[in-house]
This record gives structure tokens, sequence and C-alpha cells, in this order.
């Protein structure tokens, strides 16, 4: 996710992941935040309005410029629990001092992104280096760029009134749910490897640098890989008594790997995982 504007962190303390709502004659009444075992209550947000729907509660919150829109979807067991799988945040794109972004297009992909800060006459340019981990598409004056970080799907719009000089104008967050899963969707961007096979057993691997380059993984017996399906390689750790895995997977056919679970153990529910992913999803590792 990009920098961006201060108020784009506005909604960010709501987004705890589940809560209860206190709901009386179809009004949210009350609230409280679940973090595991533990349930805080908490006062209902200043200026927050909320939306009952069947089965969702919509919240919606206006700071200075800028708007977050909460979805939240009752649990499938406990009506009484609610998860948050939807915000979106909409920004005035006619704000002073907030950070302006320049895209190179070369034959209608992106191929360089810059991000410029900036007040009162002062300002400052950076290069965005990590593109790989994300898809950008261009539609006249948007730019839009779609990123799989974690269980979240990330979808940021970029507008321009002069064709150069780029501002965010939404970002939307959509929450993969688990399910029944017992192996979670955790997607890690930035850790992708390439592996070469012999039938379906894992002969060689690198690890892929945010440039491009790689370097060769040491297969031994503390660390080993295999197949678990076509485009599934799950990575064993051993450590003493204690094992640990990772799982990569290669979405899009291009050969590169990215890590989107990992956990304990040596038991991965596959099935469980590849649910959760998503056509969308694979055409981003």
């Amino acid at each position: 996710m990009r920098d961006h504007p201060p108020v784009g962190r506005l909604a960010d303390e709501l987004a705890t992941g589940d809560v209860r709502f206190t709901i009386s004659d179809g009004q949210v009444t009350g609230i409280e935040h679940v973090i595991g075992s533990r349930t805080i209550a908490s006062s209902l947000p200043a200026g927050a309005t909320f939306a009952v729907g069947a089965g969702t509660v919509t919240e919606t919150l206006t700071r200075g410029t800028a708007t977050a829109t909460l979805t939240w979807t009752v649990d499938a067991s406990d009506t009484g629990l609610y998860h948050l799988t939807q915000e979106v945040r909409s920004f005035d794109t006619t704000a002073a001092d907030t950070p302006t972004y320049g895209f190179t297009v070369t034959g209608g992909a992106v191929t360089a992104m810059t991000q410029t800060f900036g007040r009162s006459g002062w300002s400052h340019t950076v290069a965005v280096a990590d593109l790989a981990a994300s898809v950008f598409t261009v539609d006249g004056n948007t730019v839009t760029e779609t990123a799989i970080r974690g269980n979240t799907l990330e979808t940021l719009r970029f507008t321009t009134t002069d064709g150069t000089t780029y501002k965010l104008a939404s970002e939307t967050f959509t929450v993969i749910p688990v399910g029944s899963a017992a192996t979670a969707l955790d997607v890690e961007p930035y850790e992708r490897m390439r592996f070469t096979f012999d039938g379906s057993t894992v002969t060689t691997a690198q690890s892929v640098k945010p440039d491009g380059t790689t370097v060769d993984v040491h297969l031994g017996t503390t660390v080993a890989y295999a197949q678990a399906a076509a485009g599934y390689v799950v990575e064993t750790i051993t450590r003493g008594s204690h094992t640990y895995y990772e799982v990569f997977h290669d979405g899009n056919g291009d050969g590169i790997y990215t890590a989107v679970a990992h956990g304990q153990g040596s038991t991965v529910d596959l099935v469980g995982l590849q649910a959760q992913i998503t056509p969308q999803i694979d055409t981003l590792l």
C-alpha cells in the first residue's frame, strides 16, 4: 500500500477485524471490539453513521476531506459477531499538501512509478521500487493498482486532470474469509521463489529478490521442498523437535512462486487454502 495523506488512516482504529454490535429497532446503539478471547466495550465513533442490512452493518465515517465506508458481515454461526469484510476510503484529490504520483506507461503497461511529498514550496520525489508485488491497469485518466497482502485484496485508484500528475482517489480493502480452512491465506508478496522440477520432485530452489535476481537456496536435511499440487510448493523447516511450513504458489504461471501461507507443524490444508485463492488473486501471484 502506498503512503498517502494522514487522513487515509482515519479508519485504522476501527478496522480491528471483529466486533459485536448492539442493535435496537434497526439502529446500532453500541459496539464492542473482539480481540482474540477478549471483548472490549467502546464508544461509537464520533460522527459515524450506521446502516443495518440483512446480515451486514455498513459504517460510514467522514473526517476532513476523507470518507471511510466499512462493511461488517455477520458470522455464519454467531449472529452477534460481525467480521470486517471490506473497507473503502475516498479522498479529495483537490486537497492541498497531499502526495502526488507519476507513472511511466510503456505499451499500455506501468513500468515505473514515483511518489512526491511536499508542502510550503518544498518537495521530495522518490521512486517506488516494489512494482513486482502489484498489477496495474491504465484506463484514460485513471491508473488502478491491485495487490494481495496477508488475507486482504487491495485496490488503489489514482486519477489525473493533467495527464501527468496523479493523486490517490480511493482505496478498497477486501478481506478474504478463511471459512472452515485449517490453513489460512497469508500472502507475503516480497517472499518469492523459483523452483525446477524433475516430475513432481523439486530439484533446485532459488530466492527471488525484489529486482528479479535470484539466490540459490541449499536443499538439506533441515529445509525441504515438495510439490503439493500444480502451482503449489510446500517448504518444510525442521529445527530440533519443531517443524514449520510455508506454502508457495504460482497463480499466473510466470514461474515465480509467492508465499501464501505459513504455520507450525507439517500438515497443510491445501484444499482449504485453495478455496481462499480466487481467480483474481491468482493473477497477482
